[in-house]
């Protein structure tokens, strides 16, 4: 039995609040999927005494991948987790002790500081999105640098600070870069090579989905691994992951044409069995081993509930991956779409649910959605987008939520969270990455439709944190950006306006960074409303300013 990667934790949902629940995963080789390991975590307090009843006896397999021919092929277990709340916060450590005689397990050290929230308190959350970069020149920046994870270090030092930490870790895209997948065989490089219209139609090697399961198995355990970085974080604090084009390859779903290629497609399913594995914690079907994924076939939103005394928060997380697609219509007119079908029922299903909980007007509540991609943030025009056709950058363009492609699903999904906003009586909060700068954008509603009683203007409040990891865009290039780009107020239809608003002394923040943010109590009960409180954590610059958004007053 040997360590592959972990301890990992993920969240869950937490209707309760006198329970915290979540999962710890640890991937093993040398382990039968058939039987559970020799080895069990012991949750215990401060003080040593172990936490009994804290951990379910029987571990479930999350995923087995021990079929693969790599040095990566192992079982991926889950232990499910649930401890009991206190008047106060509380820290937790937690081993893994060997059972019927087992030999201890190399590898894997007590974990420490694992903070669970105080009883009706809701969790304080770490919000990140591009760990890693997305190319040879990129990580040598990354190499170069004084501290390479530095923003890491100090996520790590504030959750260990006894006046703070963390409950909940999200990642809002780009996890792993897998970039590298294009040069992990022989036949990718070949490939690569061909004219696109070979590529359309060339045929897949024997064996070769299997062999590019195991490539991303292995950049999740090479990633992910080792005591720096995230990996700490990882088995500290409970995790919820969406995933965006450099968890597949770069520019995945805007590609155009060549997303019907059986190589990308490929591509897609083994990068869609590890997101699946590592980032949700497990596979999506009841037969935990690898079985094909097709795009658009099924979609990652995510909805996870937390119970507060005096506020309920809710995470919505979107997936603006799995069903971005071309689709050219027998007319010869082609279409694009990010979200599925499938994924706009689901948003469509849990907005209802939201609407008709029993708390709806009664209970003050937040909504943070989570969007790989910032829905408002520069805009570039038609003209633009052809000019990156020309220098090989379309499908960067195509990636964007202000691609003038995508401008008619952007606006529904506005409407739906501003309709979500009134028809719940709660405030919508977006968070989102990908950009390599931090920024901050408004949207604002003057529609009827839209105006909680007695306002005249309902706003939502986007805050975009990126990267952790990745170096900012350098000055030139990103003054460069900014001169082909719009940035100004934008009209949109039925009365609805964005606007891009300063960082601190800045538009932009062109550093590394990260996002804390927290649902404050009321500070009186008749007075105040719980608010959601999101700040910046760059890896230089002290950032004073603070993004903060009150719910609506109850019906």
């Amino acid at each position: 039995m040997k360590k592959l990667l972990g301890p990992m934790l993920y969240v869950a949902d937490s209707q309760s609040t006198d329970t915290w629940a979540f999962s710890v995963n640890l991937y093993l080789a040398g382990t039968d999927p058939t039987k559970p390991p020799p080895l069990r975590p012991v949750f215990l307090d401060m003080s040593g005494a172990e936490l009994p009843g804290a951990v379910e006896p029987q571990a479930e397999v999350a995923a087995d991948f021990s079929g693969l021919k790599s040095p990566a092929a192992g079982v991926l277990w889950k232990w499910r987790v649930s401890l009991r709340r206190e008047a106060a916060p509380k820290r937790v450590a937690y081993r893994f002790v060997p059972t019927d005689g087992a030999a201890p397990l190399q590898g894997v050290d007590d974990v420490t500081d694992v903070l669970i929230p105080e009883r009706g308190g809701l969790p304080r959350a770490a919000f990140f999105s591009c760990n890693g970069g997305g190319s040879a020149d990129a990580w040598n920046a990354v190499s170069k640098m004084g501290r390479p994870f530095g923003c890491w270090d100090d996520m790590k030092e504030q959750h260990e600070d006894p006046a703070g930490g963390f409950h909940l870790l999200i990642g809002g895209g780009d996890q792993v870069y897998a970039d590298s997948i294009w040069y992990a065989s022989k036949e990718l490089v070949e490939f690569r090579k061909l004219p696109r219209e070979e590529k359309l139609v060339c045929e897949l090697p024997a064996g070769f989905h299997d062999e590019m399961v195991a490539r991303y198995v292995e950049l999740y355990c090479e990633r992910w691994g080792g005591a720096s970085g995230i990996a700490p974080m990882l088995a500290r604090v409970p995790g919820l992951f969406t995933w965006d084009d450099h968890d597949i390859f770069d520019g995945w779903g805007s590609h155009e044409k060549l997303q019907a290629s059986p190589w990308y497609r490929t591509l897609y399913s083994a990068a869609a069995l590890a997101f699946e594995a590592f980032q949700l914690g497990g596979l999506r079907t009841a037969d935990k081993t690898p079985r094909e994924r097709k795009p658009g076939e099924t979609h990652y939103l995510q909805t996870v509930r937390f119970m507060g005394s005096e506020c309920d928060l809710d995470v919505v997380a979107l997936d603006l991956r799995s069903g971005r697609t071309t689709r050219v219509r027998s007319s010869g007119k082609v279409e694009y779409s990010v979200m599925s079908d499938a994924q706009w029922a689901g948003l469509d299903a849990w907005r209802r649910e939201h609407r008709e909980r029993p708390e709806m007007g009664k209970k003050h509540r937040h909504v943070v959605v989570v969007s790989s991609v910032p829905l408002v943030h520069l805009r570039f025009g038609q003209a633009a987008e052809g000019v990156g056709g020309l220098i090989e950058l379309r499908d960067d363009m195509l990636d964007q939520w202000e691609s003038h492609v995508h401008r008619g699903e952007r606006s529904r999904l506005i409407m739906d969270l501003f309709r979500l906003a009134k028809d719940s009586c709660c405030a919508v909060t977006v968070v989102s990455g990908d950009v390599h700068v931090g920024a901050r954008g408004l949207i604002r509603s003057r529609n009827p439709e839209h105006l909680p009683h007695g306002l005249t203007e309902a706003t939502i409040e986007q805050v975009t944190s990126s990267a952790i990891v990745h170096p900012p865009p350098g000055l030139l290039e990103f003054l460069g950006m900014r001169m082909l780009a719009a940035e100004g107020v934008e009209d949109l239809p039925s009365f609805v306006q964005t606007e891009m608003l300063p960082v601190g002394s800045d538009r932009y923040l062109r550093e590394r960074n990260w996002l804390s943010l927290c649902v404050k109590r009321p500070g009186s009960a008749t007075t105040s409303r719980p608010k959601l409180w999101l700040r910046w954590e760059a890896e230089r610059t002290p950032v004073s300013m603070q993004v903060v958004v009150e719910p609506p007053p109850l019906l």
